[in-house]
């Protein structure tokens, strides 16, 4: 099993960005893909994206991403776009200039699980 990278550098660049799914600015939260988390477990900070949080009267795209009720279709349909916002951020990351120098790049082998 590879480690699972954790970079808070990276995690404040996702935090930075417009909600992956509705837009909005100013209450992103680096957000992991539901795929393959665990009680307690996180997988690589790479594997994330920005969704909004929860703020007075508006339940946030992030609650609503982690109990797969943000998207019809189900668990499968929320790790498949997971997978989507999750690749769109890495390329966000580092078109703006804010991938942290010490953490690796992405691997197309760590991308498709081999």
């Amino acid at each position: 099993k590879q480690s699972q990278m954790r970079s808070e550098a990276y995690r404040r660049a996702v935090a930075s960005l417009p909600c992956a799914h509705c837009g909005i600015e100013g209450y992103s939260q680096h957000a992991h893909e539901n795929e393959g988390k665990g009680k307690a477990q996180k997988l690589d900070d790479r594997r994330a994206m920005p969704l909004c949080c929860d703020r007075p009267g508006v339940e946030g795209c992030h609650t609503r991403y982690d109990q797969y009720r943000l998207l019809p279709g189900g668990r499968e349909a929320h790790r498949a776009q997971g997978r989507v916002w999750a690749a769109q951020t890495r390329q966000q990351v580092e078109k703006s200039g804010q991938w942290p120098r010490n953490l690796p790049r992405w691997q197309k082998e760590e991308r498709d699980g081999r």
